[in-house]
């Protein structure tokens, strides 16, 4: 019998990609065997589950990636005008917890599609040992339902978009910044951070699916060979379960509904274990209070031994999760630095171009938006435009 452990370090798969196409890596608990607690049978289980890990993610890699489209020059970020100030202010964009995106079928949409397809191909499996040993329970493919949620900043290829200026109320007005994403390596963001393209195409999303189970379904099916000596509890549920979650990581984040095609959306994507956060910075308040509170009673003349609540520090990188205020209440999110290291942008936001969305008066709002666009240093290189679009606000 396995059960979860708190312990260090954590897995995590990884596959072989292109330079700047690297796989989304998804961190997870180790497991050690409870009724061998010695640390000898504790390691060599470990042992044993990352070298099946490691050839499952061995076989993914020889698959080419369902979208390999090359990341336009220009991508363009729609956000309020209090999001503009707090990203140019920070040099950072806004990424949110995707479950609180706009559209709440974003990510409902994809898992009931990969979960109907990892179904129908577990269905058709003939091997009755590999049946018996396949996971039924619905959503066994999302790996987001527990541990680390994705952190989303979504952008468009088009800069002046109708269904985006929708999205605001009447008494608001939205900005398009143009951001140059190319080279991701050279803005120092904090890894691991995926930029990805959003799939539309249904018959494209189903086939990537299958692919990649089919994929999942021979490595298990090979590992399971009499030659290799290993029993049916030695891959399933762990770590099979893990490594089809890892393989399906991109599939959950990058499907979307074919209506919304004509946003030719990418998503910058930051997974985050919120909960091991969380902990982090109530141990780090506790740290805090403890050194308060022994500094106090040294002064009084009673010494305290010095201890304190670091564990949870393993698990997690220090993130400092914010909250802004949405129409159905406070949405979570984090800055994710975007600096230029090199050229007019250097150390800074590469704001190549603000668009302002439909306004009453867009004559005056240009004007107030260069100069303060002007003060906070983004003047002769960032090009200023109004939207084309004759919206009525």
């Amino acid at each position: 019998m396995y059960g979860w452990a708190r312990t260090e370090p954590a897995y995590c798969v990884t596959r072989l990609a292109p330079a700047g196409r690297e796989p989304l890596q998804l961190g997870r608990m180790t497991v050690v065997a409870e009724d061998s607690p010695t640390e000898p049978d504790a390691a060599k289980k470990r042992a044993q589950m990352d070298a099946l890990l490691a050839e499952f993610a061995t076989a993914h890699a020889g698959r080419p990636r369902f979208d390999e489209t090359p990341v336009p020059r220009r991508l363009h970020h729609y956000t309020t005008l209090d999001g503009l100030m707090g990203i140019v202010s920070s040099d950072a964009i806004w990424a949110s917890d995707a479950r609180f995106l706009n559209d709440s079928s974003e990510l409902s949409y994809a898992a009931g599609l990969i979960d109907a397809v990892v179904a129908e191909v577990f269905d058709a499996v003939s091997s009755e040992a590999l049946r018996a040993a396949l996971p039924r329970r619905p959503s066994v493919a999302n790996a987001f339902e527990y541990g680390a949620q994705p952190f989303v900043a979504c952008f468009c290829e088009e800069d002046d978009l109708l269904s985006q200026w929708r999205g605001y109320d009447a008494g608001q007005t939205g900005f398009s910044l143009g951001l140059d994403l190319q080279y991701q390596p050279m803005m120092g963001l904090p890894p691991p951070t995926y930029l990805r393209r959003v799939v539309y195409d249904e018959d494209r999303q189903r086939s990537a699916v299958r692919e990649v189970v089919g994929t999942w379904l021979e490595t298990a099916e090979r590992l399971l060979t009499p030659e290799r000596g290993l029993t049916t509890a030695d891959v399933f549920p762990y770590p099979a379960i893990w490594a089809l979650q890892e393989a399906l990581a991109e599939h959950h984040l990058c499907f979307k509904h074919p209506t919304f095609a004509e946003e030719h959306e990418w998503r910058l994507i930051k997974l985050v274990d919120v909960r091991e956060e969380l902990r982090l910075l109530n141990d780090r308040r506790q740290d805090l209070m403890l050194a308060a509170t022994r500094a106090r009673m040294q002064e009084l003349g009673v010494d305290m031994p010095e201890f304190g609540t670091t564990w949870s520090q393993a698990n997690a990188e220090g993130i400092d999760i914010k909250f802004r205020r949405s129409p159905f209440g406070l949405v979570p999110y984090i800055e994710l630095p975007l600096k230029d290291r090199a050229g007019v942008f250097t150390d800074r936001l590469p704001l190549w171009q603000v668009t302002q969305g439909p306004t009453s008066n867009p004559e005056l709002s240009l004007e107030s938006l260069r100069m303060y666009l002007d003060s906070m240093g983004f003047g002769f290189h960032t090009e200023l435009k109004a939207s084309g679009i004759p919206l009525r606000r």
